[in-house]
């Protein structure tokens, strides 16, 4: 008697699948930065810091390039690429957006919690 093996494969689709396109530009930078810092594991640091990225996004919602074009911690610039990295796909661009992706930076700030005495 043969079995018969069946494999089934899941596509992974992005979270915001089911959710409504961006219409516009002013749009897509209010959500882009949100959309990075959720991604964001911040280096612990007994200081406040910034750190801004630069990259780009595609039409699909995919970047590139991401570099570090300010900072006030240099230990927390792999935890700021990593959130742009990681956050990746991005929502695709408005479709009213004709060019092939966008420059843009996103800055993050880590600001130390204030104790109590």
């Amino acid at each position: 008697m043969k079995k018969l093996l069946i494999v089934l494969s899941l596509l992974s689709l992005p979270a915001f699948a089911d959710e409504a396109p961006i219409q516009n530009l002013n749009e897509y930078f209010q959500y882009l930065p949100n959309a990075v810092h959720d991604s964001w594991t911040p280096f612990k640091s007994s200081k406040d810091y910034e750190v801004t990225v630069q990259f780009r996004v595609l039409k699909n919602g995919e970047i590139t390039k991401p570099m570090i074009v300010n900072s006030t911690n240099e230990k927390a610039n792999a935890s700021a690429i990593n959130a742009v990295k990681n956050g990746a796909p991005y929502k695709p661009l408005p479709a009213s957006f004709t060019a092939d992706g966008v420059n843009t930076q996103v800055q993050l700030k880590y600001i130390q919690a204030q104790t109590q005495n």
